[in-house]
């Protein structure tokens, strides 16, 4: 009977270690296992938020491209109004024309005038045989130069009136190129304040782009280390080191983009929970921890995040009374 109780005994211890061992197989699939759920969990969060970025960013080439479109229209009318003759030189060329005519028009009613005062200069001449002759020569040359003053005359009114049409047109012009360039102007500046918000739009989506993934990354190397059966100070300095990190790229990302970009408030509450939480599995001094914390991450920090009731849960009242008189916390 002893020897069959003997071979029962080493049959038991054998299953109890074949026990042990499929007992500890599992607890490590276990753990595995949750380490990939934390990792899919994380990176379904983050294609999410990638295919919103991106979803945005489309839009802003097509708003780039039309503004280019725009901006070269404008320099091309901006272009052709330039080539175009100047109203105000064309204005001189025409006025000096007018006073030309005027000044042909005033010297041939000059000779008229002269041609009548010869006429009268010849009545007083003592009478001969071909005087009459003169005199009638005379008066043909007259009326013809009277003839040719009314043509001019009445010309020069006609080219006045066409002038003052044409300087009105020229003066019409003149305000529609105004107008024009006011409005071209107009356009410039739409266009600028497009390209800067769509740059201003870029930059941000690209800023908001590098936070999402970082912070993705942070919190997945946190609860992988979080997942550690044992541990010690080293790990505890190495999560507040990658705490502090993410807070300044934040803030960091906050001055490029001049739009605020702090690490949410909860990720800080929950990176020095977590840390606590390791810190007493680990079996880690409260005084040892706490210092280290104050060191890596500082008190703005520690004072703004860590919970008292938790504390006072796990380390109990005289690790309160030292946060309290380190922080000065009421």
């Amino acid at each position: 009977m002893s020897k069959i109780f003997a071979e029962n005994q080493k049959v038991l211890v054998s299953m109890k270690n074949m026990i042990d061992a499929l007992s500890t197989t599992i607890e490590h699939i276990q753990k595995q296992e949750k380490k990939i759920n934390i990792i899919e969990g994380d990176t379904e969060r983050l294609f999410v938020g990638l295919e919103q970025v991106r979803s945005q960013s489309n839009i802003i080439p097509k708003i780039n491209a039309q503004t280019s479109k725009l901006q070269e229209r404008v320099e091309k009318m901006s272009q052709i109004h330039e080539n175009e003759p100047k109203s105000s030189e064309l204005m001189q060329k025409i006025s000096d024309s007018f006073d030309s005519i005027k000044n042909n028009s005033k010297m041939i009613m000059n000779i008229a005038d002269r041609v009548e005062n010869v006429k009268e200069d010849l009545g007083c001449i003592s009478s001969k045989g071909d005087s009459e002759n003169v005199i009638g020569n005379l008066k043909n040359i007259k009326s013809e130069f009277l003839t040719l003053r009314d043509y001019v005359s009445e010309n020069a009114d006609g080219l006045e009136g066409k002038i003052s049409g044409l300087a009105e047109m020229l003066n019409r012009t003149n305000a529609s190129s105004a107008e024009f360039h006011k409005k071209s102007d107009s356009i410039v500046q739409e266009l600028q304040k497009i390209r800067n918000v769509t740059s201003k739009e870029s930059s941000t989506t690209t800023n908001d782009v590098i936070g999402l993934l970082k912070l993705s990354e942070y919190q997945s190397n946190i609860r992988m280390q979080a997942e550690s059966k044992y541990g010690s100070i080293n790990e505890i300095e190495k999560m507040a080191e990658q705490t502090a990190e993410i807070v300044n790229l934040f803030d960091k990302l906050t001055i490029e983009s001049e739009k605020k970009i702090p690490l949410p408030h909860e990720v800080r509450q929950w990176a020095v929970s977590t840390i606590l939480n390791c810190a007493d599995r680990w079996e880690i001094k409260f005084a040892d921890m706490f210092n280290r914390l104050l060191e890596l991450l500082g008190r703005d920090l520690l004072k703004e995040s860590i919970r008292l009731q938790q504390v006072r849960d796990i380390f109990g009242i005289r690790a309160v009374d030292q946060i309290r008189s380190e922080l000065g916390l009421s």
